[in-house]
Formats: C-alpha cells, structure tokens, sequence
C-alpha cells in the first residue's frame, strides 16, 4: 500500500524548551531557604527508595499460591515435592489439641461442719434511711435591720385572763400543751392528735386518706397556756410567777430541742 505508514511506537514528544522534562520540587528540602513552616507542612519526602519498595521475586511465588496446610511454594499442588521421609508427616493445624480434664468437685464445701457465727446487728442506719430530701428546721429571729434579734420561741403563748380553749374533737380542756388552729380558732388537745398521728401511720390507710388528714391538721401549731409564766387572776393585768431566769433557760432549751423533734 502506498503512502501508508506502520508506526510501531507513536512518536516521542517533542521538547517544548530546555529541560523541562526534569522532575523538579516547588519547595527547596535543605538548605538555608528551607524554613521552620515549610519543614513542618512538606511532609515526608524521601529522596532513595527504602528496602520496602523492592521486591524480592523469590516470595512472588508464596504470594501468589500460598499453602493451605503451611508448606512452601507449590507444595499443596505438587506434595511428591516433599519426599518419602516426610510424606506421613500431618501439616500444623492437623494436630489434635488434648482438651484439659475437667477439675474434679470436692465432697464438701469448706469448712461446712464449722459452727456459724451470729454476725452482731448493725444498728447504724444506713444513708437511704436519713431524710436528706426534708429541709432541716431552722430557729425562727426577729430582727430589725441588726438593731434587735430575738429568737421567737417554737411553742406559741396564749396570753388570756382565762383559758377558753376546748378541743373540737373530745370537747375537754386541754391539759399542758396543745394544737391551734389560728384560722378556723379551732383547738386540739394531745390525746386527740396522737390519734390521728396513729391514724396516719396505719399500714391499711390509703394514700388519699393520708393526704387528706395532712391537709386538714397542716395548719394546726403548737401554743400553750400563760398559767405555767404567770398569773391573770381574771384580769387583764398578771403576775409573774416564774423567774426571768429560769423562763429564758427554758425557752432556750425548747427552741433547740424542736430542732431534731
């Protein structure tokens, strides 16, 4: 055929100017234009070829038919290779692992024909128990801006020529301390509020029930009667029957045992 041309290799390109078929770098790797922030950033540059770029083309051989049973090179193709001495040998995995005898149990536990000892009770509650959710009482103060600070005290007084309380439940005066409501002016004696304190911790109460006899006795407060201080005589004016003395030591002593009553 004429004007046809067998290329066997395309032709090479031609030079677009000198040198520019050399590898070159953008940034210098030594030297004194090589600063701390381009050694940071470069990265790893190795300039020779390390012992893992070269391969070794005795171990293509393992690389390419590896052994099932842990022989070399062909030898699950070929096992004449091995030889008639070690023909009968089994390969590695082919072995059989003796298993561990299981241990055997002993007759008795230990020490089981011992005496057992009574642990001692522990009588320390535990941190479940304590009613760290209750807001710890605290003393009531009058104060006026720090010119007077007077500890009121936890059990009210009833001031009166006489003594016109009478509980609402039983109708009996009540003897010593006792319960008032201040907004209804009902009264509530002892007897009767330990009853319905015995009322309220029943197991076969409800909890509806609870919550009611709460509501209703949430207003009542302690007070007592003045006769134990001083004396009306059924007037407005008294005398005073109990030193000052001993009445402030007993106002003290009540406030700080209300505090964990």
């Amino acid at each position: 055929m004429e004007g046809f041309v067998y290329v066997v290799n395309p032709p090479e390109i031609p030079k677009v100017a000198f040198g520019s078929s050399l590898e070159r770098v953008t940034l210098p790797l030594r030297g004194p234009c090589l600063t701390s922030f381009m050694r940071q950033h470069q990265g790893d540059v190795f300039l020779s070829p390390g012992p893992a770029t070269r391969v070794d083309e005795r171990n293509l051989l393992e690389i390419k038919w590896p052994s099932k049973l842990g022989y070399s090179a062909f030898a699950s193709k070929a096992p004449r290779l091995l030889g008639p001495s070690n023909a009968n040998m089994p390969c590695v995995g082919s072995y059989d692992v003796e298993t561990r005898k299981p241990l055997r149990n002993a007759a008795k536990p230990f020490n089981i024909g011992a005496a057992r000892k009574d642990k001692e009770r522990f009588l320390t509650p535990g941190p479940s128990t304590y009613p760290h959710h209750v807001e710890r009482p605290k003393l009531r103060i009058s104060s006026a801006f720090g010119s007077r600070r007077k500890i009121l005290p936890a059990i009210g007084v009833i001031c009166s020529p006489l003594n016109v309380a009478k509980c609402h439940k039983c109708e009996q005066i009540p003897q010593g301390d006792y319960w008032h409501d201040f907004n209804t002016e009902l009264d509530l004696c002892r007897p009767c509020m330990h009853k319905i304190e015995h009322d309220l911790k029943k197991c076969s109460a409800t909890e509806l029930q609870r919550l009611r006899l709460r509501r209703e006795f949430s207003d009542y407060a302690r007070v007592r009667y003045c006769d134990f201080y001083h004396d009306h005589g059924g007037t407005m004016a008294a005398v005073q029957t109990l030193p000052q003395r001993i009445y402030k030591m007993k106002i003290e002593k009540e406030n700080y045992l209300s505090l964990y009553m």
